[in-house]
């Protein structure tokens, strides 16, 4: 019998088919499969490959009160009045610089009040002055109706001073520990005020610390 297997070996051999024998001896073939291992991610590129956050709505300088600059200080010394701005919101037309005439004199960049029935213009001097000169009165070239200027400082009443035509007042006013300077101006008769054509000058008004 193994004479025939031989045989027919040697004939399935020469004719290139493949071997089939189930000899007891021959030795189980292993076959090894090599399959190619997924290309390692690195750190780098799962950083770079995750989404992107939205960017939180950041808060624009205008809205930081940090970024809001901070108001400059007041100048000391010997300072013009003029060259402070007042509180709150004035039209030119009622507070303004313009040339006043007081008793014949010309008084260059003099403070004009018009419409004196308005409430009383103030400056913010926080206490960095110790006085106040000016010389006041009535334009000459403004209509003469008599009224009282009164300089006051935090709502106390510091010096009244009389308005009247050709007849200007220099006065030197104490505003030691003041916060806020005014000019309360009452030109009225009776109940009523005449502020048409009125016109009180400021002049040479000079704050010293």
């Amino acid at each position: 019998m193994s004479a025939l297997t031989a045989v027919a070996g040697l004939l399935l051999g020469f004719f290139g088919l493949p071997t089939l024998v189930n000899s007891p001896t021959a030795r189980p073939v292993v076959v090894t499969v090599t399959v190619p291992a997924a290309p390692a991610t690195s750190a780098g590129a799962s950083e770079s490959s995750s989404p992107t956050p939205s960017p939180e709505t950041s808060t624009t300088d205008a809205d930081d009160p940090r970024s809001i600059p901070a108001p400059p200080p007041l100048p000391t010394g010997t300072v013009a009045l003029k060259d402070l701005t007042p509180l709150g919101d004035w039209g030119a037309d009622i507070v303004g610089l313009s040339t006043a005439t007081l008793g014949g004199k010309s008084h260059q960049n003099a403070i004009i009040l018009r419409y004196p029935c308005q409430d009383p213009v103030a400056y913010g001097l926080n206490e960095r002055y110790k006085s106040l000169t000016l010389t006041t009165g009535l334009d000459d070239n403004g209509l003469a109706k008599p009224g009282k200027l009164t300089v006051t400082g935090d709502g106390r009443p510091l010096k009244s001073v009389m308005l009247e035509i050709n007849r200007p007042q220099t006065v030197t006013v104490d505003l030691t520990g003041v916060v806020t300077l005014a000019f309360d101006i009452d030109i009225s008769e009776g109940s009523f005020c005449n502020p048409d054509g009125v016109v009180i000058a400021l002049a040479d008004a000079v704050l010293r610390s």
